[in-house]
């Protein structure tokens, strides 16, 4: 892994202990390239820091018979216009997914894009998807979740987490709490991670309507206790910005519903799985606050939800994409 960022060290961490393995950060030069390609065994966590680095070792140790496992944690941009480098990018994973030895997986089914069979040996799925199996109840509440259930007053509470920026929709969430002031009666947000400086006036807007900013770094032990404190989690990224997303995995875990944009790769996740997410088309604000507000005025279902036969299928489903992924990943080694 190139550098700890985002879910990547956490990625790290969860493979080292599932497969046995040593994990190694940082960029790939001489004497870490040498490393990577004496390994008897090596899974890259994602490739996509580092594609340069990615394929020299991949080649080389094809070329001595040695066996390279990595996650491709964004193919779509193969098939992206507009830029020489997608076209560029297409065409060298293309080559790569013939490459003996080499097993490249998408964190997307193939069944979500026929395309990333073109670029990859398989797919798995997100491991953000069922990482909190079998940890969800012992998740405790912190100091940041008991001050946003304060601050929600018995309000539904909304939550933006992970790094504040416009690809993640936080323009288009901001946007709707600003054309529909009525929407903070009943629903309280909160925007909590390090803010993207050109999203700052985006988030005194938030701010104004009576929503809160936490602009820093939050922890894993802060972000786990707000999926079990709101009722939904904000997951309705850009157009542009379809892909795997850990915030849904992790609210679908923990019981909190996610809200996506409709026509999305998550919205075809949630209808493989026994999940009830909340649907937005991305740039209408006034069919945003209305199913906003249903779903809030409705919100108590999540607690009967959480008893029923419906939770238990969800368990099974989330039990057997751990399986499968641990099977493939395995294999591949």
């Amino acid at each position: 892994m190139f550098a700890p960022d985002g879910h990547r060290q956490f990625y790290q961490g969860l493979f080292a202990s599932l497969f046995d393995l040593e994990p190694v950060m940082g960029r790939i030069g001489p004497r870490l390239w040498l490393d990577l390609v004496r390994a008897r065994h090596l899974l890259f966590a994602t490739i996509d820091d580092d594609y340069a680095g990615f394929i020299a070792v991949a080649l080389t140790r094809s070329l001595i018979g040695r066996r390279t496992v990595g996650l491709f944690l964004r193919p779509s941009q193969c098939f992206e216009s507009g830029r020489l480098v997608y076209r560029l990018k297409r065409w060298a994973f293309r080559c790569l997914r013939y490459l003996p030895r080499l097993s490249l997986f998408t964190i997307l089914p193939f069944t979500f894009d026929r395309r990333f069979a073109q670029v990859a040996y398989g797919w798995v799925h997100d491991p953000q998807m069922w990482d909190m199996h079998d940890r969800a109840m012992s998740i405790k509440t912190s100091q940041l979740s008991r001050d946003v259930l304060a601050a929600a007053g018995g309000r539904a509470i909304l939550c933006f987490l992970g790094s504040v920026r416009k690809s993640k929709g936080f323009e288009f969430l901001v946007n709707i709490l600003s054309d529909h002031p009525d929407l903070a009666k009943d629903v309280f947000v909160v925007a909590a991670g390090r803010v993207d400086p050109a999203s700052g006036r985006d988030c005194a807007r938030l701010i104004s309507t009576g929503g809160m900013v936490v602009d820093r770094f939050v922890s894993d032990d802060e972000l786990l206790s707000l999926y079990k404190t709101c009722d939904f989690a904000w997951c309705c990224y850009e157009p542009d910005y379809d892909q795997a997303s850990g915030i849904f995995g992790r609210s679908v875990q923990l019981g909190a519903r996610p809200i996506i944009r409709k026509g999305s790769h998550l919205e075809k996740y949630a209808q493989e799985g026994a999940v009830a997410p909340v649907c937005l088309i991305y740039g209408d604000t006034r069919d945003a606050a209305a199913n906003i507000a249903t779903a809030a005025a409705n919100r108590s279902e999540k607690v009967a939800d959480s008893r029923s036969d419906k939770a238990v299928r969800l368990g099974e489903i989330v039990g057997s994409w751990r399986s499968d992924f641990i099977q493939k990943i395995r294999a591949a080694l």
